[in-house]
């Protein structure tokens, strides 16, 4: 259980990674058209279904371990600013600070799983 944890929460390390540095692409280009059903859907649908299996693993993981500071309304938060950033990543008008906070965010709670699975086995 804790191995797919682990893998799970480093997919969503990488795909919030991606959904900034595309963040950061479109704001650079003026041009920018996004194509809702073959851009932003796929890749929403793909990290959401990630996201969806890590906070079933997360959440029985903490109700099992009782981590310090992480709890399941973390992990429910977490998996809504996962989905946020994975749709806002595609647009030009987002906001970069409150994404950027949103991302951090996340990381923090991703990066604090890691570790605590980590030297938990």
């Amino acid at each position: 259980m804790y191995t797919e944890l682990l893998a799970k929460t480093k997919m969503l390390k990488d795909l919030c990674d991606q959904s900034l540095k595309r963040l950061e692409e479109i704001k650079q280009s003026e041009s920018y058209e996004v194509d809702f059903y073959k851009e932003v859907k796929p890749f929403v649908d793909d990290t959401m279904a990630i996201a969806d299996n890590w906070r079933e693993l997360a959440v029985s993981w903490i109700n099992k371990e009782f981590p310090k500071n992480l709890h399941p309304n973390q992990i429910d938060a977490t998996h809504e600013n996962i989905q946020h950033i994975s749709i806002q990543s595609f647009y030009q008008d987002t906001k970069v600070k409150r994404f950027k906070n949103m991302y951090e965010s996340v990381q923090y709670v991703l990066e604090n799983i890691l570790e605590k699975v980590a030297t938990a086995k």
